[in-house]
């Protein structure tokens, strides 16, 4: 075998990997679909999507600390 066709057949092994690679990552992308999360404020009652959210859009209560800590003085 003289070096074009070593060059040849290394690079379709490599088309071969990265394709297969491509549709391993794209069947994961479309088997891992989340849920939408729907809270409510428990202040104003306003429906807030997303579970990462952490003020209220409608009247800014602070919601990550609204069931944790109680301080008083």
């Amino acid at each position: 075998m003289d070096f074009n066709e070593i060059v040849c057949y290394s690079q379709t092994i490599i088309l071969i990997l990265l394709l297969i690679g491509s549709l391993l990552n794209f069947r994961k992308d479309l088997s891992s679909t989340k849920e939408k999360v729907v809270s409510t404020c428990p202040s104003c009652g306003y429906e807030i999507d997303g579970s990462d959210v952490q003020y209220c859009a409608k009247c800014g209560n602070m919601l990550s600390q609204s069931e944790g800590l109680k301080l008083e003085k």
